[in-house]
């Protein structure tokens, strides 16, 4: 079992998951969930194509100033589209242009994470397991479970499982802080953090 102490200077993820509609967005670090962080960006509003793309950098821009990461994941979802990709593009020249580094990384790595599988046996089951593995005060926005608010959000929660994802890779004394006791039996994250850990500290391990 990992000491789940969050580490002095935890690195800090940005995780995007581009749609021409509805961009999920959230921020983890050794902390949990940044405050503010869990967000849909509607791009869905703007009445040209240059407005949509104002709007987007104007997202972009404020969540790099406000929350400073030390990366920037940028989800490819399973059925990707010229207009996401154009998006992701323009998300990493940005955050090239604020000094930091991008990765674009499958929707499909965060689902075998922590299902084991590209699908989960609901729409919901990725969700379901973000909250119950690592960020239960999410629960208050699955209430209901409206179908329109579901698909409002469910590139964010697609976000946030990315976002552990990569801390799992890039500190997973970071990613072991914040798993709680029901993560560990999810999908392959505590083969994934095993298998991070004895990289990052093959002497300790």
């Amino acid at each position: 079992m990992f000491i789940r102490i969050a580490p002095a200077d935890p690195g800090r993820v940005l995780a995007i998951v581009l749609a021409p509609q509805f961009s999920g967005h959230a921020v983890v670090d050794g902390w949990g969930l940044a405050p503010g962080s869990f967000a849909t960006w509607d791009l869905h509003w703007p009445a040209t194509r240059e407005a949509l793309l104002r709007s987007f950098r104007r997202h972009i821009v404020r969540s790099l100033s406000r929350f400073r990461p030390a990366v920037v994941v940028l989800g490819v979802p399973r059925f990707d589209d010229p207009a996401s990709m154009a998006l992701r593009g323009t998300a990493m020249r940005i955050a090239a242009a604020y000094g930091v580094p991008s990765v674009e990384r499958l929707v499909t790595q965060a689902r075998q994470l922590l299902l084991s599988c590209r699908r989960g046996s609901c729409d919901d089951a990725l969700a379901e397991k973000v909250m119950e593995g690592f960020f239960p005060e999410l629960s208050a926005l699955r209430a209901g479970k409206q179908t329109i608010q579901r698909r409002y959000r469910r590139h964010a929660f697609e976000a946030a499982a990315l976002a552990v994802h990569e801390l799992v890779e890039r500190a997973p004394l970071s990613a072991a802080a914040i798993a709680k006791d029901a993560a560990f039996a999810m999908g392959s994250f505590n083969a994934a953090l095993t298998a991070s850990a004895r990289r990052h500290f093959p002497d300790n391990l």
